[in-house]
């Protein structure tokens, strides 16, 4: 059996490293891609065999990709030089890239027109969970197929769900993210309105991440707002596009979601205002300016 590992960046080296340790037991063979020469260095290292070649990979049993958005998967897959004019029926692509619901269910239909399996199995976590395996994995497509790769999946995730047909990983990866959305722009929109009135920035903060107002996003992101740090890898425009690939299902359905919508309006202020490449806990900015505050802890220059 021959399994194949497209996209070693930020969070695909650390699941592809880990993925690759089968191979080390002797269960497959497995081949790391990557069109960066530089990110297969430390596979050609720990002496995996790798590629820059797309087309390297169309003989494998198990293609697993993880790529930056819907174009570049889309490109990959169904692109004129892409995978599925190569692939045989019976062959699998697993996707743990973030892209739209419905650009996921697209790709599967496709794929299923060749007789090739397509799973949409985005991923949510830290970095430092991609390399340790404890990220959590939302699987959509085919059961049975699920259940025969979640020992390969269990590599990389301590959380590792089946959702349902296809789109549904995406779908709840969507829904999450926007879950996340909703409570960073909750407290980034209230915290400058406290310290207008004024409440101490730090005691507030505090406030927030404790008491019944608290959540993942008030206890990681406003230790950082404090200290002025909107520094991070995926960025506030990216965390828009989130929104927007749920809108259009919603648009499509006819299913109103004010909350989300007003959400939106907060994103494309900051957005208007240049922080598309800070990290979304940025749109605190534009009600600082608004208000002619500095959410900031004691000694903040």
């Amino acid at each position: 059996m021959k399994i194949s590992y497209i996209g070693l960046g930020v969070m695909g080296t650390g699941m592809a490293l880990n993925l690759g340790k089968g191979e080390k037991e002797g269960n497959y063979e497995f081949l790391a891609c990557d069109a960066n020469e530089k990110a297969l260095e430390q596979f050609r290292e720990q002496g995996f065999k790798t590629t820059s070649n797309i087309q390297d990979t169309a003989d494998s049993d198990y293609i697993f990709l993880c790529l930056p958005n819907l174009e570049i998967v889309t490109e990959a897959v169904l692109g004129e030089n892409g995978l599925l004019k190569s692939l045989k029926p019976g062959q699998v692509i697993v996707d743990f890239s973030t892209i739209s619901y419905l650009g996921a269910v697209e790709i599967a239909e496709k794929c299923k027109e060749k007789g090739v399996e397509f799973l949409d199995c985005p991923i949510s976590g830290k970095q430092s969970s991609s390399f340790d395996g404890t990220l959590s994995i939302m699987c959509g497509g085919n059961e049975e197929l699920f259940n025969t790769l979640k020992p390969l999946l269990d590599l990389m995730g301590a959380q590792v769900l089946y959702m349902g047909e296809s789109g549904s990983g995406q779908l709840t990866k969507m829904i999450n993210n926007n879950a996340l959305n909703i409570c960073v722009a909750s407290f980034s929109e209230l915290m400058p309105v406290g310290v207008k009135l004024g409440l101490d920035p730090e005691k507030l903060g505090e406030v927030l991440m404790t008491a019944t107002g608290s959540s993942f996003a008030s206890q990681t992101l406003i230790p950082k707002l404090l200290e002025g740090n909107f520094e991070h890898q995926f960025s506030l425009g990216r965390a828009y596009k989130d929104m927007q690939s749920l809108s259009e299902v919603l648009s499509k359905l006819e299913i109103p979601l004010p909350t989300l919508s007003g959400t939106m309006q907060s994103y494309q202020l900051a957005l208007q205002n240049g922080h598309r490449d800070d990290y979304k806990h940025a749109m605190v900015k534009f009600y600082e300016d608004m208000l002619d505050v500095k959410v900031r802890k004691e000694g903040f220059n």
